[in-house]
């Protein structure tokens, strides 16, 4: 969906195999999400266009992704809870292979 990384969306990646890995594909044009999601509104389309950038510095930070007009009708930022502390997984601290990071998260939620 997200189409090939423009030089811009890969200035930021400095490992020389990860270059030489995203120089390996054709390019290929990002999807009009509004088609693929036909459903959907504008302002979801809108937030999902934000989201899903491929360089991280161009992403729409979380705070603003809050605040966008798509949950206008649904927030009480006055009810909203921030944690005092950073939230931690315990089993994120371990070495974990596809197959028990699975269990994991099975067991967590």
């Amino acid at each position: 969906m997200l189409g090939s990384p423009s030089e811009d969306d890969i200035a930021y990646v400095t490992d020389e195999k990860a270059n030489k890995y995203l120089a390996s594909f054709k390019d290929v044009p990002r999807e009009d999400l509004q088609q693929r999601f036909k459903g959907a509104t504008g302002e979801a389309v809108d937030l999902l266009n934000k989201m899903l950038q491929f360089n991280p510095f161009f992403r729409i930070p979380v705070e603003e992704a809050l605040d966008h007009p798509l949950f206008a009708s649904i927030r009480k930022p006055d009810r909203e809870l921030s944690a005092s502390d950073k939230v931690t997984i315990e089993f994120e601290e371990q070495a974990l292979n596809m197959k028990s990071l699975r269990a994991l998260y099975l067991e967590t939620i």
